[in-house]
């Protein structure tokens, strides 16, 4: 496999890394979001002798999950965005089958196995077909790898 080869499967790779991170800080915001809660409902209870260093714990708890949410979001944003370009380039290659494999394999995240029980192939087919395809967008010689950088 050459260079420009691996560069293009890694460019392709993106919407898969933007999504896992996509996914992690939903986590981490549903993190964020218990703990607030908890904070809430603990100092709820407490109204009469409730001190200012728990309501400013509370406030920076729910400081610290709105900001995590708008992080999430943006990141959602940015795997869509990524998503719609891979798709673009994918497009370019006028081949039905050859386009599916690449969706298969760099939208949708299936492994070759995986891949290859979708489309009703062998996996070797799959491996073929990708390794078809990616030659082909090396021969439309898109730009889109240099905006990635390794």
């Amino acid at each position: 496999m050459t260079e420009k080869e691996l560069e293009l499967r890694h460019w392709l790779n993106r919407a898969f890394y933007a999504d896992k991170k996509a996914r992690a800080l939903e986590l981490l915001v549903q993190q964020c979001r218990e703990r607030a809660e908890g904070l809430v409902r603990a100092s709820e209870g407490n109204d009469a002798g409730r001190s200012s260093t728990s309501k400013n714990g509370t406030e920076a708890a729910l400081m610290k999950l709105a900001e995590m949410e708008e992080k999430a979001q943006a990141q959602k944003n940015e795997a869509v965005f990524i998503s719609a370009e891979i798709q673009n380039v994918i497009s370019t290659l006028h081949d039905d089958d050859l386009e599916a494999v690449l969706i298969h394999r760099y939208l949708l995240f299936e492994t070759i196995d995986q891949s290859a029980v979708s489309m009703n192939y062998d996996s070797s087919t799959i491996k073929r077909k990708t390794k078809l395809a990616i030659n082909k967008l090396n021969q439309n010689d898109l730009e889109c790898t240099n905006s990635f950088v390794v």
